[in-house]
């Protein structure tokens, strides 16, 4: 009766081992290819060319104006600069 019992939980442990045994592995071989294809997506950047030496900026971070790359800070001091240019004549000057 106890080689009964003994050989029973002997086969019950075989077959929670076996049934369990896979899982992490195949996990982990599905995340890695995801992983693997992230780190080859590269983002195209730029230096700006507003003269505040920011360098490797995002293109989809920046302002293109007459061909040129500018970052949020310079693209702002460019429209301000825009705005004051005026025309002789016009009554207005600086």
């Amino acid at each position: 009766m106890k080689k009964l019992m003994l050989m029973m939980i002997v086969l019950l442990g075989l077959g929670l081992l076996a049934g369990c045994g896979g899982g992490e592995a195949e996990q982990a071989e599905q995340a890695t290819p995801a992983v693997e294809e992230a780190a080859d997506v590269q983002v195209a950047t730029h230096d700006c060319d507003g003269g505040c030496g920011m360098t490797n900026v995002p293109v989809d971070k920046m302002t293109v104006k007459d061909g040129k790359y500018f970052c949020a800070g310079c693209a702002a001091k460019l429209e301000t600069e825009d705005a004051h240019e005026h025309t002789e004549g016009d009554g207005h000057s600086h």
